[in-house]
């Protein structure tokens, strides 16, 4: 804490006169007696002063093999809204890559060729990609949601793709202030 008294009669003697006051030195008088109020304020936090505290989390890294059947992972039911997912891919041909609700992709895994109408309904997808890093982001209402990665063509024998999943979560100050 601070406290800074500035007498504009005398510029720079009065805030030297009270410091050395203060500290026991030999303290000079001022100039005539003036009346002075001190007002203490405090400028504490009152509302939200512990703000959540979020953290990247990796889901998976893995290496597979390719095949003709679409891979999907089972991600999240996001926590909230605007939380971050990070796909990272690295594959020897072209593939797709598309984030979209669990119920579609279990359709998806039954009719791979439902997958066309599925990449319609979201905004989170790559297609053509070999070796990509993508940032995507979830809204609560939108549920459980799972990764699909296909490759856009015949897959070679015996060559495999890496996938890593990362995503933000709230790891300190979590709950919502109660209002």
């Amino acid at each position: 804490m601070v406290l800074i008294i500035h007498d504009e009669r005398t510029p720079d003697r009065a805030v030297v006169a009270g410091i050395e006051a203060v500290l026991g030195r030999n303290a000079r008088q001022f100039i005539s007696p003036n009346d002075l109020t001190i007002q203490y304020y405090s400028w504490s936090c009152v509302d939200n002063c512990n703000p959540p505290q979020y953290q990247w989390f990796r889901l998976v890294k893995e290496k597979y093999e390719l095949t003709s059947i679409p891979k999907i992972y089972s991600l999240l039911t996001p926590e909230r809204d605007g939380q971050q997912l990070n796909v990272k891919i690295k594959a020897p041909v072209p593939m797709t890559v598309a984030v979209i609700p669990s119920k579609l992709a279990d359709q998806v895994y039954d009719h791979p060729e439902t997958l066309r109408s599925a990449l319609d309904d979201t905004s989170c997808k790559q297609r053509g990609v070999q070796s990509l890093s993508f940032d995507c982001k979830f809204n609560v209402a939108d549920g459980p949601q799972s990764i699909v990665v296909l490759p856009e063509s015949n897959a070679p024998k015996h060559k495999k793709a890496e996938i890593e999943l990362q995503t933000v979560k709230c790891v300190a100050n979590c709950t919502a202030p109660s209002k």
